[in-house]
């Protein structure tokens, strides 16, 4: 299926996850913050990323912003993912350029509906 990267600074968060993607087919990387996930996208654009947007250093919203201003990978799926849930932080990811919104904490069956929408989408 498809290749999709998830980014959060909570590694039982990565590995819930990455355990429902892998079940669902998907190949999964991970990395532990904004940083190391420009990283891992800059040696391999995935089909799909889930970006935590509260991470220390370099935030989701900031990753986002960056992963949109570059050709290679503005039309990347971004779906943040939060413990926020109000008006005003849907209203900052999809500012940033997320494509969806999932608040904290996880729907499993919400993830996976998002997850095969966007991955569908970008493949047509």
């Amino acid at each position: 299926m498809a290749d999709i990267l998830v980014v959060d600074d909570d590694e039982l968060m990565i590995e819930l996850i990455s355990d429902l993607l892998i079940d669902e087919g998907h190949d999964v990387r991970s990395a532990m913050d904004g940083h190391a996930g420009l990283d891992a996208i800059a040696k391999a654009v995935p089909a799909l990323l889930i970006l935590d947007m509260s991470m220390p250093g370099m935030d989701g919203y900031k990753v986002a912003q960056t992963l949109r201003a570059d050709p290679r990978t503005a039309e990347l799926p971004i779906i943040a993912f939060t413990g926020m849930d109000t008006s005003g932080d849907y209203d900052a990811a999809y500012k940033a350029g997320c494509n969806a919104f999932i608040s904290k904490p996880l729907n499993p069956a919400q993830l996976i509906e998002v997850v095969e929408r966007l991955v569908l989408k970008a493949a047509s």
